[in-house]
């Protein structure tokens, strides 16, 4: 949250839309629902680029289990024996050009919801975005966090 502070300390449009949304969906200062928080999409808009340019966990290590081959056949191979770790820099990966347009500006706007669907944006890559890393061994309290961030912005907001 301390990020989420600053962003919003540091850029009014951002602060304005985050006010804005809050406003109308929790009016005259009304503590949210969980029904409240899906309309809150500026706010987990707001969240998700935060969490991108500043990850909570912006290493993570893994132990390989198994013999791995990573490339195509053709192309340079990288061999990952048993054993070895394999550690992924989520900061670099937040902010890598192939990945994401503008990749050191904050823009909330790529996480924005379809109106129509409701669907969240497609990503470039399916493991471009790891704030709380991915697979059987992510962060097992992801979705409450995010609920909770998501409140506690919007409260913070508020007042």
């Amino acid at each position: 949250m301390t990020w989420v502070m600053y962003v919003l300390m540091t850029n009014e449009q951002v602060w304005r839309a985050c006010r804005e949304e809050v406003d109308r969906v929790l009016p005259d200062g009304i503590e949210p629902t969980y029904e409240h928080l899906n309309e809150l999409v500026v706010c987990e808009a707001v969240l998700n680029e935060t969490l991108r340019l500043y990850p909570p966990a912006p290493l993570f290590a893994r132990q390989c289990l198994r013999e791995h081959t990573i490339g195509s056949e053709g192309h340079r191979q990288l061999r990952i024996p048993v054993g070895e770790t394999v550690a992924i820099n989520t900061y670099v990966l937040h902010r890598r050009a192939d990945f994401w347009t503008r990749p050191l500006e904050f823009d909330y706007t790529r996480w924005i919801r379809d109106p129509n669907t409701g669907l969240k944006p497609k990503l470039a890559h399916p493991y471009c975005y790891l704030p709380f890393a991915s697979g059987p061994r992510n962060c097992i309290g992801r979705n409450f966090a995010l609920l909770e961030a998501k409140v506690v912005l919007a409260m913070l907001v508020q007042r």
